[in-house]
């Protein structure tokens, strides 16, 4: 219960804090540096009021300079914290439109580049997928997809969502598959107490679209999730292992 009573007031606090340093840095251009920064830390802060420590391994799988788009498995709020924590990379996510209308939240999504989509207008939502794919090439920055389209309720890997692959296809970028294990225990849908935990991220090696068409949408799903399916077999709370160039461990507050 004290770890709860701590979380919510850092939730609030650290999101009002950031969103507002994310509008002013950027109307003054700062860059992909300063969102990266900004997006990193306000996660990192929320992970450490949670007790959560994140650990990634296979971070040599990742292009560091170029776009990629990276589908995960999803079962906790705090997985979307967990890769901006760990990540390497200029991470933005695809979020439902209607964030747009929550307080300094909203205005910071859009200034750190996260792409917001209606899924009520089908027509405006694939425009704007096409403008964030343009977007992603020219910057080299890497989109993350929760295929299952909501987070498992019982920790299980959830049916995909064939909209994400035709999205992935619309970028024509690498794609790299990723499994998250851990949050649903730190955290679980609908839950409103958090508890001390640990995340394992794991990533494969990508997966190249080059030469991809649509009608092979739903090959490159099932191989992704397939993919995915066996790194949650291989278990993720087996506790730290030592550190090396594909792998590390994120203590939430360091810097």
């Amino acid at each position: 219960m004290i770890r709860t009573a701590l979380f919510y007031p850092v939730l609030v606090l650290s999101t009002a804090v950031f969103s507002i340093l994310a509008v002013l840095l950027t109307r003054i251009g700062g860059g992909h540096t300063v969102v990266d920064w900004i997006d990193r830390n306000w996660a990192r802060s929320l992970l450490l009021a949670a007790g959560v420590r994140v650990s990634v391994r296979g971070l040599e799988h990742l292009d560091r300079s170029g776009p990629q788009v990276i589908v995960a498995n999803h079962q906790s709020y705090l997985d979307v914290w967990a890769l901006m924590a760990v990540l390497p990379v200029s991470v933005r996510f695809i979020a439902k439109r209607e964030l747009a209308g929550i307080p300094l939240l909203g205005g910071a999504m859009r200034a750190a580049g996260h792409v917001l989509i209606d899924r009520k207008r089908p027509r405006n939502a694939k425009e704007t997928l096409r403008t964030a794919g343009r977007r992603m090439r020219a910057e080299g920055l890497t989109l993350v997809l929760f295929p299952e389209g909501t987070r498992s309720r019982d920790g299980e890997l959830g049916r995909f969502r064939r909209g994400s692959f035709a999205i992935a296809l619309e970028t024509g970028v690498p794609l790299v598959p990723a499994a998250l294990d851990g949050g649903r225990r730190a955290y679980p849908p609908g839950a409103k107490r958090v508890r001390p935990g640990r995340i394992v991220v794991r990533l494969a090696p990508p997966i190249s679209l080059e030469g991809v068409d649509p009608p092979s949408r739903d090959a490159l799903m099932r191989e992704a999730r397939g993919v995915i399916e066996s790194m949650l077999g291989e278990g993720g709370e087996s506790g730290p292992r030592p550190e090396s160039p594909g792998r590390a461990t994120c203590s939430a507050g360091k810097g």
